[in-house]
């Protein structure tokens, strides 16, 4: 199966401290079958069915990807964007 690349998504584990990334329609699948943190909101079909479509070539890889996002965010396991600043 292509894996279907995308752009990181970073995913917060079970633990504090700990993420995962994803980058794949194909890990993003596998992720929400396997680890995914119980039965969330209907975002999470949504995702679902946008992943099994870009895996059919029917959807693209990034609206997967935006797909698996909201339902991440919906679910609260979405990593916040760290906008802290390096130190100069």
């Amino acid at each position: 199966m292509d894996e279907l690349a995308f752009l990181n998504v970073s995913i917060l584990g079970p633990r504090s401290g700990e993420h995962r990334v994803i980058n794949s329609v194909s890990a993003a699948l596998a992720f929400m079958l396997e680890r995914w943190p119980g039965e969330t909101g209907p975002k999470r079909q949504i995702a679902l069915e946008a992943l099994e479509s870009a895996i059919a070539g029917d959807t693209s890889a990034e609206d997967a990807r935006t797909a698996f996002v909201y339902a991440a965010d919906e679910a609260g396991i979405l990593k916040p964007l760290d906008n802290r600043r390096a130190p100069a």
